[in-house]
């Protein structure tokens, strides 16, 4: 054997597509392409089994395989001869394979169509490298001087660093994306958590993309983030696009389509890496960090499994910072302002506040949907929807503009849970899509647990639409 099985580690990525030739009892050959070539260990490899009935049943036939792999860095191509041993369709190989092809699946608005049969697992019986040319422009060519993200000892510290010196939610989920920039090279990245509504994700920090996209949702097993989400483990997608175009390739009269969240999930045009890793303390779900790179390869074996150890330790200090908060809120002094006024039927009007533009928004509150539009636009709704509505509504009665978490925490209304009702993180995305859909409606820190409603123009009265 020239070669093994562990030197191949960037071929069995599903960059570049693998060939698979078989022959029936009768020598009848067949070639066929395959989605992935799953590395098992230094004497075994473990085929996809979705749609290739014809090489399914020459295998049954005659158990001899051949199967051509290319290195996406050199380019030159491996052939690897093969023995069926057996298929798998349970267990921690099926698992991993079936997660990373319905990770691509849900992304093409695919899911629960294009998925794993099996795992057909089989024994190498040679490694020897193909005689073809080799490639023109190889993975690693085309990927030019871009250096890879090193997860050093002096890079983690600075990450560190940053976390530490964050003294709010809002602040530490910042840090994390401009950390895993500025230290570790991704420039793409987004941070979801889960929403009250059960089975959603939310996002609710994004860095790179053009839009923000904060309150954009996901459903549990959409998507790279629902999907990692649903297993509660990391995945890492080299060649997306590739995985992608293959997909619906195989499936151009799939029927219906996968409805769009009201607000975009932010992404790059072409992406073609992706990598996902849940953020979990102790079992439970604190969130979802989503990386992503027009770079084919661009996160490798290693990259997941520092991230990984990495995604804990974010885990962590998210849920931390969320514990302070409240602890913060808990305190006689964090709730030192009026009683609350009950909420009335109609929507704010402009107050006698210092105007600073001549436009006029028209605010509509749907009890029903619970979401907000703003002059007819979708803006946000549930949980942040509602805690909008009651400040303009206490402002319109009682003209007061400042506010505190806790008693938001305490506002029957709101029917916020007694426990972890994220509402720190709420807050951040309400804040964040008045940033960008209405820049004249402003929730302004005062200090920790204390924020200012301020009204840049005048709020037209509106209606609470049942």
């Amino acid at each position: 054997m020239s070669a093994t099985l562990e030197s191949l580690a960037t071929c069995f990525q599903g960059l570049l597509p693998a060939q698979l030739f078989t022959c029936s009892a009768d020598g009848t050959p067949n070639a066929a392409y395959l989605s992935h070539v799953e590395y098992v260990d230094p004497h075994h490899v473990a085929l996809s089994y979705q749609f290739f009935n014809k090489s399914k049943r020459n295998v049954s036939e005659n158990p001899r395989a051949l199967v051509l792999v290319p290195d996406p860095d050199t380019g030159q191509g491996w052939r690897l001869r093969l023995r069926f041993s057996h298929s798998e369709t349970e267990g921690p190989l099926f698992e991993r394979m079936a997660l990373r092809i319905e990770a691509i699946a849900s992304y093409c608005g695919l899911k629960g169509i294009f998925k794993l049969r099996a795992a057909d697992v089989y024994e190498v019986l040679g490694v020897e490298p193909a005689t073809e040319e080799r490639a023109a422009c190889t993975v690693a060519e085309r990927r030019g001087a871009l250096p890879d993200p090193v997860f050093t000892v002096r890079a983690l510290q600075h990450l560190a660093e940053r976390i530490h010196r964050a003294d709010s939610l809002e602040g530490l989920v910042d840090s994390i994306l401009c950390g895993l920039e500025e230290s570790f090279g991704f420039r793409q990245s987004m941070i979801l958590v889960p929403a009250e509504e059960p089975g959603v994700l939310v996002t609710i920090a994004t860095r790179g993309y053009a839009e923000d996209g904060a309150g954009a949702e996901v459903r549990i097993g959409e998507g790279i983030a629902g999907v990692v989400a649903e297993a509660r483990k990391p995945i890492r997608i080299s060649g997306l696009m590739r995985g992608m175009l293959y997909a619906l390739a195989m499936h151009r009269q799939a029927t219906g389509e996968r409805p769009r969240p009201r607000i975009a999930l932010p992404g790059l045009p072409s992406p073609e890496s992706q990598l996902g890793v849940p953020l979990l303390v102790r079992g439970e779900l604190a969130g979802v960090l989503c990386l992503e790179s027009e770079t084919p390869y661009r996160f490798h074996e290693e990259d997941k499994k520092s991230i990984e150890l990495l995604g804990s330790y974010l885990a962590i200090a998210i849920q931390n910072m969320q514990l302070q908060e409240r602890s913060q809120d808990a305190l006689p002094e964090a709730a030192a302002l009026a009683p609350v006024a009950a909420p009335g039927p109609v929507v704010p009007s402009a107050q006698p506040v210092a105007t600073a533009c001549a436009t006029r928004h028209e605010v509509a509150y749907y009890e029903a949907d619970e979401c907000i539009l703003v002059d007819g636009e979708y803006l946000v709704r549930s949980l942040p929807a509602k805690i909008l509505w009651r400040l303009l509504t206490i402002h319109e009665k009682t003209g007061r503009a400042e506010f505190t978490n806790r008693e938001l925490r305490l506002d029957k209304s709101l029917n916020l849970p007694e426990w972890k009702d994220n509402l720190e993180s709420r807050l951040i995305l309400l804040r964040r899509r008045l940033e960008q859909k209405c820049p004249e409606i402003r929730l302004v820190p005062v200090c920790r647990g204390r924020f200012a409603l301020e009204l840049l123009c005048p709020v037209a009265p509106g209606q609470i639409v049942l």
